[in-house]
């Protein structure tokens, strides 16, 4: 009796007006009032009085939200009957008045049904959000070979990767390398390129034979087994790596690699014009560090055989108009395939090649070109200082002149004779391609 009194009597204060009260009641329960005398107020302890309302009210619908943002099974288990913190949910109520707010004549709104939280789709259901886009997404291919032509693009890129391993193990072992020397330069030939578009790429990349060990075991044992095996081959089976074969299946590597590189720079989000660059330098790029390795001329920047970095450009750059004109994802991996395989092949028939410098022709080495620098400076001791006489009498008007004439730029000698000392013999449909250049600019007047 002792209890209810002083629970009557601490609930009447709380209600009761600010005129009245022997202290302002608060406006809420968790909030101070603005005329205290004292540092803090004291809220009531019984948690029905009418000053705790609104603080039940925030409660229930606070617990409410975390139920509905719980995971399934605990709203199936003891989420469903109990509160979040284990306790017995006391002021939540069906559409009934509870008895706190009774007095108040509040009725508190509906809680949400329970079965509504336990019919939410469950965490695996719901889609991962993507910062690709779905167009974006499309330029891809299966992690495996499939009957697809996304899928027959893996396999492509397979092939390749073999076939790439193979010709770069087999130029070490021409140049004296052994197993290991040459199953790395075949390694570095057929990854090559793709390891560097991917560090270019950044954005915390990693080399994708990273993330696709496959590739590596691919080159591995295509590498190790051509050096080990091919001198086997050529003398029972009388295969040569200048075999049409070989080359058909390069192609075929060139094609898959223009087109994979060109879907990598797509993905990465860079421009066309990067893409199409990323397309050649997973082709290419290969290649040129094998050349590095092996002191020899680099295959893409010189014309001593057919064109090769040109065919890889030319396959990157039809993918990329063809995924401009909104065609599906396959029509574009066929375009771009096609065109880099039937340029490569047809440049190895057909001996294309690109043309070289067409300047001043030499007769040899030390008659290029004249000295850049007048010869009346002499050196000594690394300094540069002018004849004795002279710098007594001092230059003539004509010896102004002439220095003068001999100080100017020689001009820049034709790069036919270096190109036939690294096996460039100017041969192909090159010459034919300078006289209708050297047509077209007699025809300007030049």
């Amino acid at each position: 009796a002792v209890c209810g009194a002083l629970r009557a009597v601490a609930s009447r204060l709380a209600s009761a007006p600010a005129a009245s009260a022997t202290r302002p009641a608060p406006r809420f329960a968790f909030e101070r009032a603005g005329t205290h005398t004292r540092p803090s107020y004291d809220p009531p302890r019984d948690f029905r009085a009418k000053a705790w309302a609104p603080l039940a009210d925030a409660r229930r619908l606070a617990s409410a939200h975390a139920l509905r943002r719980a995971p399934p099974s605990f709203a199936a288990s003891a989420g469903a009957t109990r509160g979040l913190s284990g306790k017995s949910k006391r002021f939540v109520s069906d559409g009934k008045t509870s008895r706190g707010s009774a007095a108040s004549g509040k009725t508190l709104p509906e809680t949400p049904p329970r079965a509504a939280a336990r019919a939410e789709p469950p965490r695996a259901a719901i889609p991962k959000p993507s910062s690709v886009p779905d167009a974006v997404a499309a330029d891809g291919m299966p992690r495996y070979p499939a009957l697809s032509v996304p899928g027959a693009l893996r396999l492509g890129d397979y092939v390749g990767t073999a076939i790439f391993a193979v010709t770069g193990s087999l130029a070490a072992a021409a140049r004296g390398m052994d197993v290991l020397g040459a199953t790395v330069v075949g390694t570095v030939t057929a990854v090559g390129g793709g390891t560097i578009r991917d560090v270019l790429l950044g954005r915390g990349r990693r080399a994708f034979w990273m993330e696709e060990p496959e590739y590596l075991w691919i080159c591995v044992l295509a590498a190790a087994g051509a050096f080990l095996a091919w001198p086997h081959l050529e003398e029972r089976f009388n295969v040569r790596i200048s075999d049409e074969w070989v080359e058909y299946l390069d192609a075929l590597g060139v094609g898959a690699f223009c087109v994979i590189g060109a879907q990598n720079g797509i993905r990465a989000g860079v421009p066309c014009a990067a893409a199409v660059a990323c397309g050649m330098f997973t082709a290419t790029f290969g290649g040129v560090v094998r050349d590095v390795l092996l002191d020899r001329p680099v295959r893409i920047l010189h014309s001593y055989t057919d064109i090769y970095a040109t065919t890889a450009l030319g396959g990157a750059t039809t993918y990329m108009v063809v995924r401009a004109m909104g065609l599906p994802v396959s029509l574009r991996i066929i375009a771009g395939f096609s065109v880099a395989v039937l340029l490569r092949v047809a440049a190895n028939k057909h001996d294309w090649r690109l043309p070289t410098y067409a300047g001043p022709l030499v007769m040899d080495d030390i008659r290029e070109s004249e000295p850049p620098y007048s010869t009346r400076f002499t050196a000594k001791k690394g300094f540069m200082k002018r004849n004795a006489k002279e710098s007594r009498d001092g230059p003539s008007a004509n010896e102004r002149d002439a220095e003068s004439e001999t100080r100017k730029a020689p001009r820049v000698p034709s790069g036919a004779a270096a190109a036939a000392r690294k096996g460039d013999d100017g041969s192909g449909l090159r010459p034919k391609l300078a006289e209708a250049v050297t047509s077209a600019f007699r025809a300007i007047g030049m």
